[in-house]
């Protein structure tokens, strides 16, 4: 019997012990290799990135527009603002300056202020919507919200409003009621006022004062409106003064007659009211 010695090494091989401790040598350089170059590349692809974010941050901004229906607001005031940030590096806009610089503007409700890819800001403003004059100087928008033009409002004739502070919601309300009253009387409001002990009287366009008082109010103009209608209706423009604070009637001052003794009371009961 013959037998045959192989030994692992020279060409045809490596010694055991030689090959444990080769293949310790490589995986230590290369756990060693492999963060370092994840943080070469890390580094790499920052530096790329922030160079990328500080050239897209300085491209200058060219284009503004601007987007809203407009009738009172004034245009060359909103160039004047807008024109500064012309210029400034896209990323670098300060679009929270802007809007609050817009919405300094007198006839400006809303703004909203966006960027456009380069180069470009789009602005959208909601203007003022006036539904009533507020005293002197001021108007109320739809939601009972006042403002304050700096020039009056050409072409625009409102009825006016008149209150204590704070009061702005409730005169809104009430003159939507009482005008849903009295137009089917053909009958309009030019001015609507609450005093300081919440009593409400008010003027109509063809000159009539109404005191309404404090209570009841919806049930006085329903029944002033069928007075007009009905009983003065051909006398409703010589009304002077109507006084609705009683409890079964009204009195009544005519145009052109004198003031003093001359005003007749009323009763309202059934279709009309009976003149004393």
């Amino acid at each position: 019997m013959s037998s045959v010695l192989l030994r692992l090494g020279g060409p045809a091989g490596l010694r055991r012990g030689a090959t444990r401790k080769g293949a310790g040598r490589r995986v230590t350089r290369a756990a060693w290799l492999t963060p370092a170059l994840i943080m070469v590349l890390l580094a790499v692809a920052l530096r790329l990135g922030y160079g990328a974010l500080t050239e897209v941050a300085n491209v200058p901004i060219s284009k503004v527009t601007v987007n809203g229906d407009f009738r009172f607001l004034d245009r060359e005031a909103v160039e004047r603002i807008m024109l500064p940030h012309l210029g400034t590096g896209y990323f670098m806009v300060d679009l929270a300056r802007i809007r609050d610089d817009l919405l300094a503007l007198p006839m400006v409700y809303q703004v909203t202020v966006r960027r456009a890819w380069p180069d470009r800001l789009t602005v959208f403003i909601t203007e003022q919507v006036p539904v009533l004059r507020f005293g002197d100087d001021a108007y109320l928008n739809p939601y009972a919200e006042v403002f304050h033009p700096q020039v009056g409002l050409p072409g625009v004739e409102l009825p006016r409003v008149d209150g204590p502070a704070g009061s702005e919601t409730m005169l809104l309300r009430q003159f939507d009621v009482i005008t849903g009253l009295l137009e089917p009387a053909g009958l309009r409001i030019a001015r609507l006022m609450l005093d300081g002990k919440h009593a409400w009287r008010m003027q109509l366009d063809n000159g009539s004062e109404v005191l309404l008082g404090r209570r009841d109010i919806e049930r006085r103009a329903a029944l002033m409106a069928r007075l007009f209608t009905h009983d003065w209706a051909t006398e409703r423009d010589r009304v002077e003064r109507l006084d609705m604070r009683y409890t079964n009637g009204v009195a009544v001052a005519w145009k052109g007659e004198p003031a003093a003794g001359r005003k007749y009371r009323a009763r309202a009961s059934g279709a009309g009211a009976a003149q004393q």
